[in-house]
């Protein structure tokens, strides 16, 4: 029985400290709209440590790949490219028509696929 009073203990503890680090949160991302929980050193430190295991050094360096053509409806934008390590996302916009993600492998140049919302 003891031991179950101290993790109810323990549990309205975090909860406790859980609420306050919301709260928290909340009013300095409303003091400050740029505010982010952690800075772009931390998240730079934790991407280093996610990285890859370095490949050996004899593999022959990236071809080119050319021109790659996302066949973009016209009137449609490029609003946004997130780059993470070997692919890259392209957010499609700005219409609801246009509205889509395409997943591209930037090593071979290929279009991996495309998701589109539903509308």
């Amino acid at each position: 029985m003891l031991w179950l009073k101290s993790l109810v203990i323990v549990l309205g503890i975090l909860i406790v400290l859980g609420t306050f680090l919301l709260g928290y949160g909340f009013y300095k991302k409303t003091s400050e709209p740029g505010w982010k929980p952690f800075s772009e050193q931390a998240a730079h430190v934790l991407e280093q440590k996610l990285a890859p295991i370095p490949q050996r050094q004899n593999k022959t360096p990236m071809k080119p790949f050319g021109t790659l053509s996302l066949d973009l409806a016209e009137g449609c934008l490029i609003i946004e490219v997130q780059p993470m390590r070997r692919y890259a996302y392209f957010m499609i916009g700005p219409t609801p028509a246009c509205n889509a993600i395409i997943l591209v492998d930037i090593k071979k140049g290929v279009i991996l696929g495309r998701i589109h919302p539903k509308l």
